[in-house]
């Protein structure tokens, strides 16, 4: 519950501060870090976690750095790629036309380490951030097309899918008849935003009380990862189907109040207004 309880929604934190201007901002910038830091920490953390309950404490464990490996080397692979003149204007030529070939790239990325991940008896998610990971590092200024591409395909495609998932797996009922997990909705309701409002009062040192606890709210929403993670828990038997269903509707709430409880606490950027020069109109005497 403490890994659970520690996710974030990167997905719902990053057109947040995009569409509040503060995603170049200082401000936005230690939110988005200390967001993909909750996530990659707990996202590892639940594979070692699930590794060590499915086969023991045993040298297999190891086997969760191997990926990692794999993300170092594919990242100096794709660096030293970047560097060949000839290669990147081949690129570039292919990206522009129907072959789209940094999209298919990205997605070519994805399914290797996912089906690695897979092999190594490492949860799909970790494998699945990590190719997102190399795709961030050896993005260029240029590639702004790329990125739009993705986040098309994932907020008009995938997210959908797996939110219409979430609601026909979503067992009401089995919440309903336990009166112990009705009870421990708003318990964990208010675990997972204290786990986040808390430690976010670190932000005062550079910014003001009202900023921090904004910075707190915005990191309140969780997604898919706690789903996942809730799913797992189910199906190695640590947490039952009315605690899974406890834990899907908390995330529900929080993805959907925190938003705009961030809007509205936020303090609007300022705008600097330009003054118009004031000019004398009147007519000097002849």
């Amino acid at each position: 519950m403490g890994l659970i309880l520690s996710t974030t929604a990167l997905a719902v934190v990053v057109p947040i501060l995009k569409e509040a201007g503060l995603n170049q901002s200082l401000y936005g910038q230690t939110i988005l870090l200390a967001t993909v830091i909750a996530d990659f920490v707990t996202m590892f953390l639940i594979s070692v976690l699930v590794a060590v309950i499915s086969r023991g404490l045993t040298a297999e464990i190891l086997l969760v750095f191997l990926l990692f490996v794999a993300f170092f080397f594919a990242a100096r692979f794709g660096s030293f790629l970047s560097r060949i003149e000839s290669l990147q204007r081949i690129i570039q030529e292919l990206s522009h036309a129907t072959a789209q070939i940094k999209v298919r790239a990205a997605f070519s990325t994805l399914l290797i380490f996912v089906v690695l991940a897979e092999k190594l008896g490492i949860e799909i998610i970790v494998g699945a951030f990590l190719a997102g990971a190399i795709v961030a590092l050896l993005r260029t200024p240029e590639d702004k097309a790329l990125a739009s591409q993705l986040e098309a395909i994932g907020f008009g495609f995938f997210i959908p899918i797996f939110f219409i998932m979430v609601g026909v797996d979503f067992n009401l009922p089995a919440l309903l008849s336990s009166s112990g997990a009705v009870l421990s909705v708003p318990l964990l309701l208010t675990a997972a935003i204290a786990v986040k409002i808390i430690p976010a009062l670190v932000f005062r040192l550079n910014h003001t009380w009202r900023e921090a606890f904004a910075a707190g709210i915005l990191m309140c929403p969780r997604l898919s990862l706690i789903i996942a993670a809730a799913a797992i828990g189910e199906k190695l038997g640590i947490i039952d189907e009315s605690v899974n269903a406890a834990i899907v509707l908390v995330a529900v709430v929080t993805v959907t109040a925190s938003p705009l409880a961030f809007l509205r606490v936020h303090p609007a950027p300022r705008v600097k207004v330009a003054r118009a020069p004031v000019t004398d109109t009147r007519l000097a005497a002849p």
